[in-house]
């Protein structure tokens, strides 16, 4: 199915709303999940980055936080998503992309911190369990790939409910993980600091993290096609306030704020 001109969706609106995106999934998990539970405990935050974080206060809670804000986040998200119009079809994407990148994140970080014996979760679990086993490690891998799995199935459901035709929809999602994963790279490499560490960290989380996105959906979702084509026009709002969300984002988090 070959799409005219005016039918197809406005690139740099569709990247615009990714990079968004990936700014509030990078907010929820290291600002507002350990950022948020280190002041609540009474302690200082030492270093606060994109993908990095140091706390001078000791406790079990500071490393599941960063995590349980990114599942909080998606969950609204999914949650929310629901009750807005297919009409609204900017704000249905923004929080599509926030439930995976949230999700994916989350899901492939339980895999690799199990597997490598280090992370958030794999210290969570730690303190939570007691001196890890093999087994706890391998529920918390299954744990992980099932996650994993449920994300890449909703994505793929949700992006065709907008985008019948599958070329159309992995356009889309490809633009958006494009955007995120550069906007991720290119915020770390303002870090005054251990840039390679923060650029390595920023890279997986959110670029081989949601790599599915730029698989899915594989064909297309025949059931929906009488609804039509949806289509993202440009909006010349949603790529200034995207710029603006992005260089406060780049100047705090990825730059790495002051402490």
């Amino acid at each position: 199915m070959h799409l005219q001109k005016n039918e197809r969706n406005d690139w740099c609106t569709v990247a615009a709303i990714g990079l968004m995106a990936m700014c509030l999934v990078t907010f929820d998990h290291e600002a507002m999940g350990h950022g948020g539970i280190c002041l609540a405990l009474g302690g200082h935050i030492e270093v606060l980055t994109s993908s990095l974080f140091q706390c001078d206060v000791r406790s079990r809670f500071i490393a599941p936080a960063g995590p349980f804000g990114n599942l909080v986040g998606g969950a609204l998200s999914l949650f929310v998503v629901h009750f807005v119009p297919r009409r609204s079809i900017g704000l249905r994407l923004f929080l599509i992309l926030v439930t995976s990148f949230s999700f994916f994140w989350e899901a492939g970080y339980l895999i690799n911190a199990m597997r490598g014996r280090d992370g958030d979760l794999y210290f969570a679990g730690q303190d939570f369990l007691g001196e890890p086993s093999l087994w706890w490690r391998i529920a918390g891998a299954v744990a992980g790939l099932c996650l994993y799995l449920f994300v890449v199935g909703w994505a793929s459901r949700s992006l065709s409910d907008l985008w019948p035709n599958s070329a159309s929809a992995r356009h889309v999602a490809r633009t958006a993980w494009v955007s995120a994963s550069l906007g991720a790279a290119l915020a770390a490499l303002a870090y005054s600091g251990n840039r390679s560490a923060d650029l390595a960290g920023a890279v997986l989380e959110i670029g081989v993290g949601s790599f599915p996105l730029l698989l899915i959906p594989r064909r297309d979702w025949a059931s929906q096609k009488t609804l039509g084509q949806r289509v993202i026009m440009r909006s010349r709002m949603t790529i200034s306030s995207s710029l603006i969300v992005y260089a406060i984002f780049v100047a705090t988090l990825g730059r790495g704020l002051p402490f």
